[in-house]
């Protein structure tokens, strides 16, 4: 009975032990987690005001106007918004692409990388390419499935010549949309798609608390940066 009472108390004794290990290090990875989308989101942000610099904001919009565009498909579609920034900062090196037709370029990437099951970065690639270029464009897309008729072919070749460069951009868009318009908003309904959202849901939350905290981490990370530096020489 002795023996009974004493590993009874042990066991309590241990699963208050356990419970305070696994409640530590269940902190200090939520900490992990938060302080790692916090970086994501910063250097996605980042990156996107440096490629708006570059070009000069040839695409006629501002960051927080693609910020929203990207928080908006975040709601719609499985894709994080930060993934959407930096797939928005490579369509922005296509300078062509313009802020008439930019939003269902984005889009279209994002219909594409759902259907065919590839990146983004990918996606950005071939869009861009075709809308910057969309003579050429058109014979790239063919090599992905994208099939133009000949009649929209013609009328692709007759804007670009004439200057009427985003006329020839919504041509292919709209083929774009009628091969795989919807796809990414549909995927977003499904069960996997749910999940995924309720994670980028709780990603974003982690972002706010982390940039609350960054005045403070930030002189941190100098100081142990710093002290490490001065340990090593």
């Amino acid at each position: 009975g002795k023996v009974d009472k004493g590993l009874g108390r042990l066991a309590k004794s241990a699963a208050t032990a356990a419970a305070g290990f696994f409640g530590a290090r269940m902190l200090l990875d939520g900490f992990k987690s938060m302080i790692n989308a916090t970086r994501e989101q910063i250097l996605a942000e980042t990156q996107l005001n440096a490629v708006l610099k570059s070009t000069a904001g040839a695409a006629g919009l501002t960051a927080k106007e693609l910020t929203g565009m990207a928080s908006a498909l975040q709601k719609q579609t499985r894709f994080g918004d930060e993934a959407i920034i930096k797939a928005q900062s490579l369509m922005l090196t296509f300078t062509k692409v313009g802020e008439e037709v930019f939003p269902d370029a984005i889009e279209a990437v994002l219909n594409m990388s759902e259907a065919m099951g590839q990146d983004l970065q990918q996606g950005v690639i071939q869009v861009g390419k075709a809308l910057n270029d969309p003579i050429l464009g058109v014979t790239a897309l063919r090599r992905v499935g994208v099939q133009l008729s000949d009649q929209q072919v013609d009328l692709v070749k007759k804007f670009t010549e004439t200057g009427e460069i985003a006329k020839a951009q919504k041509i292919i868009l709209s083929e774009l949309e009628t091969q795989f318009g919807g796809v990414a908003k549909a995927a977003g309904e499904t069960f996997a798609g749910s999940l995924d959202k309720m994670k980028n849901a709780s990603g974003d939350a982690a972002e706010s608390l982390g940039k609350a905290l960054a005045p403070i981490l930030i002189p941190m990370a100098t100081n142990f940066t710093n002290l490490a530096i001065s340990v090593s020489e």
